[in-house]
């Protein structure tokens, strides 16, 4: 029996397959691809795949991670490979290779957002009304657990890792807390930054142009892998 620990894309269309969905298409390619995956013992065995951290619906990524264990003498490449020609364009499996951290290590995610200035807005106002919203003591938002919802300062969870003004909008590299202790998605901020423009800079954003999963991290920074 051989772990893998496949890093995918989830690109275009692909943004719109649920966590659920995903799960499904990844459990058919198997079958289809002739990869002889490991099937969990007891009452009611399953395919066993483990993704270590959803990415939200509409989001893109680059950077996503499946493990699965091949239940035979399959190289790595070729499972790749044959399960590359059986899924769907927009979602594509990059790199194949042994777990060498626990996902329990996972600490951070990086993310790429785009905010589309309204039409006749020009990006530079859009970026100094941003400015004014971050630069608040505290941004309080309401955030949904599995106890119900409870009050964040999502200002004191997130890192701005680059701010940039283009002609489409405002770019901006974030990072979150990822994982299974803390974890806090950056529409968080995003939707709280769009409730906040219309009393303070009203009709000069559209909303979320684009988002991004860039990196999964661990505490020490290292990439996940």
């Amino acid at each position: 029996m051989i772990p893998v620990r496949a890093t995918f894309e989830k690109r275009r269309r692909a943004k719109y397959i649920s966590h659920l969905d995903l799960m499904r298409c990844m459990q058919r390619a198997f079958k289809r691809a002739g990869v002889p995956i490991w099937y969990t013992e007891g009452f009611n065995p399953h395919a066993y795949l483990m993704f270590p951290l959803a990415l939200s619906l509409g989001y893109e990524s680059g950077c996503e991670c499946m493990d699965f264990r091949i239940d035979g003498d399959m190289p790595m490449q070729e499972a790749m490979a044959r399960l590359n020609r059986v899924l769907p364009p927009d979602l594509q499996i990059v790199r194949v290779a042994p777990p060498v951290r626990k996902h329990t290590d996972i600490a951070f995610a990086d993310y790429a957002v785009c905010l589309d200035c309204a039409e006749g807005t020009a990006a530079d106002d859009l970026r100094a009304a941003w400015d004014r919203f971050i630069a608040q003591p505290e941004i309080p938002v309401e955030k949904k657990t599995k106890r119900g919802t409870a009050e964040v300062d999502v200002k004191a969870q997130a890192q701005i890792l680059m701010t940039a003004t283009l002609e489409d909008g405002l770019w901006l590299r974030l990072r979150m807390p990822a994982g299974t202790s803390v974890n806090v998605n950056p529409g968080l901020l995003t939707d709280a930054f769009t409730a906040w423009l219309p009393e303070h800079a009203p009709g000069i954003c559209t909303g979320m142009l684009h988002a991004e999963r860039t990196a999964i991290l661990c505490a020490d920074g290292s990439e996940f892998v």
